[in-house]
């Protein structure tokens, strides 16, 4: 239904895809008529680790060794409850890393004394948890990697409407954000429901002035002409009305009309 798309040219895309994820899509998901948001191309941010076969073998260290470092420093785990008189407190070991540099130093193993750092048998990196995911937004100027937001409406939910809800939170969004995230709407589907309406509407226009006309041009009598050029708007209120009293939306209404034959 919509397409929502993060770019930068100075952030990197995790963090771009931290902002899809914890900020915009949670509340386009709560917009009445919105069923799911996925977010594409996602890039979350992970330290990848890339061990050195010959260096492991020269240090006769096993994958194992390094598997167990990382789990026994890497750790945020509950360690006990704190009991007060008005409350309970938990108590956490604050000893995640959460960045390249807080991962070199790990002691790996112990080599004739002397500690073997991970950064001495593998390569530490800034990255993302899947590297071969990606998405991209293409414009006049190109294409760019991007973080795109893919809306899909409820069954039954009128298009424009839930459109027009999102389109009202983007202000509120560009405020949030940083000024070099840039938010760009693309793959709008309620421009063809928009269109439809207005070709609709010149299409009932001038036929109604074309059936006058003819029945001026056989009557050749104002008065009597009269009488059927107000029946035929009243007709086709009448058909509405009982087109809304029957839970017709204008998203369906479209739809009917584009498949009828002409």
């Amino acid at each position: 239904m919509l397409t929502v798309s993060l770019t930068s040219s100075t952030l990197p895309l995790s963090t771009l895809d931290d902002y899809a994820e914890t900020m915009i899509a949670p509340r386009i998901s709560m917009v009445s008529g919105v069923s799911q948001v996925q977010v594409q191309g996602a890039q979350k941010y992970a330290v990848r680790v890339q061990l050195d076969p010959d260096k492991l073998h020269a240090q006769d260290i096993g994958l194992n060794e390094v598997q167990d470092a990382l789990r026994n420093w890497n750790v945020n785990v509950p360690t006990g409850q704190l009991f007060g008189r008005d409350a309970t407190y938990t108590i956490k070991a604050g000893g995640q890393l959460m960045s390249a540099e807080a991962f070199k130093p790990i002691v790996v193993s112990y080599r004739n004394g002397a500690p073997v750092r991970l950064e001495q048998v593998a390569g530490v990196l800034d990255n993302v948890e899947d590297n071969k995911n990606a998405s991209w937004l293409y414009t006049k100027a190109g294409a760019r990697r991007a973080i795109n937001l893919q809306v899909m409406r409820q069954p039954g939910s009128n298009t424009i409407e839930v459109t027009d809800a999102i389109r009202r939170l983007l202000p509120s969004f560009e405020a949030d954000l940083p000024p070099s995230v840039h938010l760009t709407i693309r793959g709008d589907r309620s421009r063809n429901i928009r269109e439809a309406f207005t070709d609709i509407q010149w299409t009932m226009l001038l036929t109604l002035a074309l059936v006058v006309a003819v029945i001026f041009a056989f009557l050749h009598s104002g008065s009597a002409t009269l009488i059927p050029a107000l029946a035929l708007p009243f007709s086709i209120l009448g058909t509405f009305s009982v087109m809304e009293a029957l839970g017709f939306t204008s998203s369906s209404r479209s739809a009917s009309w584009s498949m009828t034959p002409s």
